[in-house]
C-alpha cells in the first residue's frame, strides 16, 4: 500500500520534518474555491518530511473557500495525482499515496519511444544503476546528477543480507520470498506503510517505515543483487481519492513483481507475499524513478508550510525542480506534468499551469485530474464558460469521480443556477456520501432556493461528517439562533 508522491529528500538535501502544530487546527476560511488536483506514487525518498509522532490529524481539517482559489488534484504514486477542486483550497498532487484504493494519473505515454532512443529496445525495462546514471548524464545538469540518487541502488551492507538470505536457494520464486521475509524480520516482523514516507531503498532499510514504494524500492535493489530479475508494477485498478488538509490527493499503488516462466508474480510484503491484482502494469525503471521524484515534489509542497522558516531553504522552488526533474526523466510522464502545472498555479503563473494541463491532455485526454485542473485554472481567469465545458467534459470521461460533479456543482452555485447546483452536488454525493463540502454547498444552495429545513439538515450532516467543519457549524447555529429570536418574537406578540 503506498501513495505515488514525492518526499523531501530523493537524495537531494532537504530540511529536518516539520515543526508540531504546524498545520495544525481548523482554518477560518471563506467557502467556494474552485481548485485542484494532485497525482503521486507511493514512496518517499531519504529525510521524507511526515508530521512528528505520526499525528496527522491537524494536517486534514478544512473549510471550503469562499472564492475561487488555488485549489489542485494532484498525482503521486503510492500513488497520486491533483484536480481542481471548487469550493476548496488547494486540491491533489500525482503519486502513489496514502490509500492504496486510487491513484492519481499516472500515465505511460512516452515508452516506447524513449526506450528505442535511449537503449535501444522497447523491450528492455529494467537497467543497472550505471545505465541509468550514463542515460541521464544527457539529460539533465551534472549538477543535478549530482543530487540524483536512484531509489533502488543499494549498498554492501543490504547487498550482503541479500546474498546470506538467498544462499543456497535456487529458484527466483524461492529466493523472492526470502528477500521478502528478510525485508519483514529487519522491520521486526511487521511492515509499517507511511504513506508520506517517499524513500530509497537504503533509507527505508535503516528507518523502516515507507511507502509501498519505498518498500519496492528495497525489494527490486536486494533481488536484482542475486540475480532475479525483478520489476515495478503501478496497480491500475487501486487509487482513492482523498482531501488532506488542502489537497485533493488521487492516490494508489506500487508494488514489485518478477517473472516465473510466462507468468508475472507479484509482491506484498506480508507473511505471504504472493498477490493477484487486475489491472497492473509493468513500468521500467525511469517511469519508476520518475514517480519517486514526482512524490518528492508533491511532499515538498504539502509541508511548504512548515519548511519555509527552515533556514533560508525554499520548499516551493524544490517542488517545481522535482517535478521537472521527474519530466526529464521521463519527459510524457503525465502524473508530473499535471503536477508541475498545480504548483504553478498555486504560485501565480496561471498560463504556464495551463500550457502543463494542455500538453498533458495531449498525451492523454481522458486524464481526470488535467483536465479538472485546466477547468480550474479558466475559473480563476473569470472565464467560467470554459470552466464548464471542461469540468462537464471530465464528468462525461469520469462519471465515479465525485470531486468533478462537486466542482461543477460550486461553478453552477457562483453563478446562481442554483437548481443545476443542487443536480450536481447531489450526484457528487450519491459517489460519496461522506463528502462534507458537497453537504455544506447543498445547503448553501437549499437555503438559496427557500428550503431552510433541508439546508439545515445538509449542514447537520456535514458537522457529522467533520466535527471542526466551521462554517457548517457557524450558519447552523445562525440559523437555529434566527429560529428562536422569531419564535420568541411571536409568542411574545400572540401573548401581548
Amino acid at each position: 500500500v503506498g501513495v505515488h508522491w514525492a518526499s523531501a529528500d530523493s537524495g537531494v538535501a532537504g530540511p529536518p520534518p516539520p515543526r508540531p502544530g504546524s498545520r495544525s487546527g481548523p482554518r477560518n476560511r471563506p467557502a467556494g474555491a474552485v481548485g485542484s488536483t494532485l497525482r503521486t506514487s507511493g514512496k518517499a525518498p531519504r529525510g521524507a518530511l511526515v508530521p512528528p509522532n505520526g499525528d496527522r490529524e491537524g494536517y486534514a481539517r478544512r473549510e471550503p473557500s469562499a472564492t475561487a482559489g488555488d485549489a489542485a488534484l494532484y498525482s503521486i504514486s503510492a500513488a497520486v495525482s491533483i484536480r481542481p477542486s471548487i469550493g476548496l483550497p488547494d486540491s491533489a498532487v500525482n503519486f502513489p499515496t496514502p490509500n492504496p484504493a486510487r491513484s492519481a494519473a499516472f500515465l505511460l505515454g512516452a515508452g516506447a519511444l524513449l526506450f528505442a532512443a535511449a537503449c535501444g529496445s522497447a523491450a528492455k525495462r529494467t537497467w543497472t544503476v550505471e545505465e541509468i546514471r550514463a542515460d541521464l548524464n544527457h539529460r539533465i545538469t551534472p549538477e543535478m546528477l549530482a543530487r540524483v540518487e536512484i531509489p533502488f541502488e543499494i549498498d554492501d551492507e543490504i547487498r550482503e543480507l541479500a546474498y546470506r538470505v538467498t544462499e543456497n536457494l535456487r529458484t527466483d520464486k524461492e529466493k523472492m520470498r526470502a528477500i521478502v521475509r528478510a525485508i519483514r524480520q529487519h522491520t521486526g516482523g511487521s511492515i509499517s506503510y507511511d504513506w508520506l514516507s517517499n524513500k530509497t531503498a537504503k533509507s527505508v532499510f535503516r528507518e523502516g517505515r515507507g511507502n509501498c514504494l519505498a518498500y519496492t524500492n528495497l525489494f527490486v535493489g536486494m533481488s536484482r543483487a542475486v540475480g532475479v530479475d525483478a520489476i515495478y508494477v503501478d496497480v491500475t485498478t487501486i487509487e482513492k481519492v482523498t482531501k488532506e488538509a488542502e489537497v485533493i490527493v488521487n492516490s494508489g499503488h506500487i508494488t514489485g513483481g518478477i517473472k516465473d516462466g510466462p507468468d508475472l508474480i507479484f509482491v506484498d510484503f506480508t507473511a505471504n507475499p504472493e498477490r493477484e491484482y487486475a489491472g497492473a502494469k509493468i513500468i521500467d525503471d525511469f517511469e519508476a524513478i520518475a514517480n519517486f521524484y514526482n512524490n518528492q515534489g508533491f511532499l515538498y509542497g504539502y509541508f511548504a508550510e512548515a519548511l519555509a522558516d527552515q533556514g533560508g531553504f525554499d520548499p516551493l522552488s524544490r517542488e517545481i525542480e522535482m517535478y521537472e526533474l521527474a519530466l526529464s526523466v521521463r519527459p510524457k510522464f503525465n502524473r508530473a506534468r499535471n503536477n508541475l502545472g498545480v504548483a504553478f498555479k498555486r504560485r501565480g503563473r496561471v498560463d504556464e499551469a495551463i500550457e502543463q494541463y494542455r500538453l498533458a491532455l495531449d498525451i492523454d485526454p481522458d486524464f481526470t485530474e488535467a483536465r479538472s485542473n485546466l477547468a480550474s485554472a479558466y475559473y480563476s481567469q473569470g472565464n467560467t464558460e470554459r470552466a464548464v465545458l471542461e469540468f462537464r467534459q471530465a464528468a462525461r470521461n469520469d462519471d465515479d469521480n465525485a470531486y468533478v460533479h462537486y466542482h461543477l456543482g460550486v461553478l453552477h452555485y457562483h453563478a446562481g443556477d442554483y437548481p443545476e447546483a443542487v443536480r450536481s452536488f447531489r450526484r457528487a454525493l450519491s459517489r460519496d456520501r461522506r463528502m462534507a463540502d458537497a453537504r455544506f454547498f447543498l445547503g448553501e444552495t437549499l437555503l438559496r432556493l427557500g428550503d431552510e429545513d433541508e439546508a439545515i439538515r445538509e449542514y447537520e450532516r456535514a458537522i457529522e461528517i467533520d466535527p471542526n467543519y466551521i462554517a457548517a457549524r457557524a450558519k447552523l447555529d445562525l440559523l437555529r439562533d434566527r429560529r428562536a429570536l422569531s419564535g420568541a418574537a411571536a409568542t411574545k406578540s400572540g401573548g401581548s
